[in-house]
């Protein structure tokens, strides 16, 4: 059967995103996997979502909307899809009071369509994963959960719908339309193609029929373009380097973002390098930054000007001292400004410690060391295989008064590990391990392989440990050396232990090298689980209980 021009196009625009973060070291080859079988998810039902699609808004449209009999509010049309599953049900919202209807979804959930194998195809599938293996020299093992999520699912369903959106002309039935995930407040619009909080079509209609909505771009949106406005409006860490990159004939210009401040670069294809930030502006907020960015860039779309994939060869920081932090707290981003420390508070330190602190540790007390509790407890890389769990970074004035109580010239004690270990970080600057991290465990100091800007760049909630991940690789030697080196076999990780992770992944040379080490599992029942473990597996573990 010949794959209609629809389809080919979505193949091609997501193949280029993939692909994309491929290129930038940003998706390894399991997590390319999961991102392709969520694709295949998507293409799968696409001709049926837009025979939906069609159906719905013929229903529900701009001649047959009424207003709700007791507020008088006009209706939206919403798609409501699932946190994880995505299935879409389509829903009238009059300001705030959704009647559901009777139709058949838009979109079917993962987990509808999800068949569960039998147990000999679940090991084969096991089996298959862990076959693809991961290129360590750009993927270690302590940046494994820090990569799991750079691509987003939710970022690709989005730019997926509002390409089918396009497609059928449906801004032709004239209303506002958007899609909702159930359980929280994240809407998407599908006339303007932003997250709800930068849609020009929010508002509340009461007593008198709105103004029929048209189409609201001059052009129809590429795949690329509708991507790229899905991915920066629902995700946006401040301290990380930001841009959106545009081009038009022989030309090309970007908007850059780092902190609370933008910048705009043009100049010629082929001369990318060539031209510096310009019109550089401070916001009050992260959303302000985000707003006028939306707004910058609809209005380049507006001109004529089509967003593609940024170059890699362009420069990668916004300036120099832009130095990456991926962190986390409960305090929202849009009151960060108030609590950034000026330069000259950081300054002032460094004169009454003696010291001048490695500048990306300037600058995160600059922008962040005001969050003292780490509320998320993130997970930091200290080397290639492991992290630490920091519960609590200091403020200057607990840096002060650590250095005054230790008087060490040599370690900066910025925080606090959750098992009760200092952190530092080395400020003599004739120390050959200037700027490394070290950890204090029982008056020893041990030096880090990492420096601070990477500790700080990689964090991540979910770390992968790696004496978990040796068992499930069946990585006999590495795991043999950890117990030699009297590394308890029986430690848990979350809800994982070595042995429980060797033998769900039929990994039978470390499982028995676990056993005989004195591990075991804590049930016996291995016997009537066969979807898991395989038939040696089962002998293994029959062998020792």
């Amino acid at each position: 059967m010949k794959e209609n021009n629809l389809l080919s196009e979505l193949k091609k625009g997501f193949n280029q995103i993939i692909d994309y973060h491929i290129t930038k070291g940003e998706l390894h080859a399991r997590a390319e996997r999961d991102v392709r079988r969520f694709v295949n998810y998507l293409l799968d039902q696409t001709d049926s979502t837009v025979i939906r699609l069609i159906e719905v808004i013929q229903k529900h449209n701009y001649e047959t909307i009424t207003p709700d009999a007791d507020t008088n509010a006009w209706p939206d049309l919403e798609f409501w899809r699932g946190m994880d599953g995505f299935g879409s049900t389509p829903a009238l919202n009059f300001d705030g009071s959704q009647i559901w209807m009777d139709d058949e979804p838009i979109l079917k959930s993962f987990y509808e369509i999800y068949t569960r194998p039998n147990n000999i195809e679940q090991i084969k599938e096991n089996n298959e994963l862990k076959s693809i293996k991961i290129d360590f020299e750009k993927y270690p093992i302590s940046h494994l959960g820090y990569y799991e999520y750079r691509l987003n699912e939710a970022h690709l369903f989005h730019a997926w719908i509002g390409y089918l959106w396009q497609e059928i002309d449906g801004y032709k039935c004239g209303i506002q339309v958007k899609t909702v995930e159930n359980n929280s407040v994240k809407t998407y619009s599908l006339n303007d193609f932003v997250n709800g909080d930068f849609s020009i079509f929010v508002e509340g209609h009461y007593e008198t029929k709105p103004k029929r909505i048209e189409n609201y771009f001059p052009r129809k949106l590429s795949f690329i373009e509708l991507y790229q406005r899905a991915a920066f409006s629902f995700t946006f860490n401040p301290f990380s380097n930001q841009f959106r990159y545009f081009q038009k004939g022989d030309k090309y210009i970007e908007v850059g973002t780092y902190g609370f401040s933008t910048g705009i670069r043009q100049g010629i294809i082929g001369q990318l390098n060539a031209s510096p930030l310009e019109n550089l502006v401070d916001h009050k907020t992260t959303h302000e930054v985000q707003k006028y960015i939306n707004d910058i860039t609809t209005n380049w779309i507006f001109k004529g000007w089509e967003e593609i994939l940024r170059p890699l060869d362009m420069p990668s920081k916004m300036h120099d001292e832009a130095f990456e932090f991926e962190i986390s707290s409960y305090t929202f981003y849009n009151e960060d400004p108030k609590n950034i420390n000026p330069e000259e508070k950081i300054i002032a330190f460094e004169e009454r410690i003696g010291s001048k602190l490695p500048r990306p540790y300037y600058h995160y007390l600059r922008y962040i060391n005001w969050r003292e509790s780490n509320n998320s407890s993130r997970h930091y890389p200290i080397n290639n295989l492991y992290t630490v769990q920091v519960i609590q970074f200091y403020n200057i004035r607990d840096l002060y008064k650590n250095f005054l109580y230790f008087k060490d010239t040599t370690h900066l004690w910025i925080g606090m590990t959750a098992d009760d270990n200092a952190i530092g970080i080395c400020i003599d600057k004739d120390n050959p391990n200037y700027d490394k991290l070290v950890i204090a465990n029982q008056g020893n100091i041990n030096v880090c392989d990492y420096s601070f800007e990477k500790f700080m760049k990689y964090a991540q909630f979910g770390p992968v440990q790696p004496e978990i991940f040796a068992a499930q690789e069946n990585d006999v030697a590495f795991l043999k050396k950890r117990i030699d080196e009297g590394w308890d076999y029986n430690t848990k990780y979350g809800y994982q232990n070595a042995v429980t992770q060797a033998a769900a992944s039929n990994s039978h040379e470390t499982l028995e090298i676990l056993l005989d080490a004195g591990a075991r599992l804590d049930h016996d029942k291995h016997r009537d689980m066969p979807w898991q473990y395989d038939e040696k597996t089962m002998d293994i573990l029959d062998k020792y209980n």
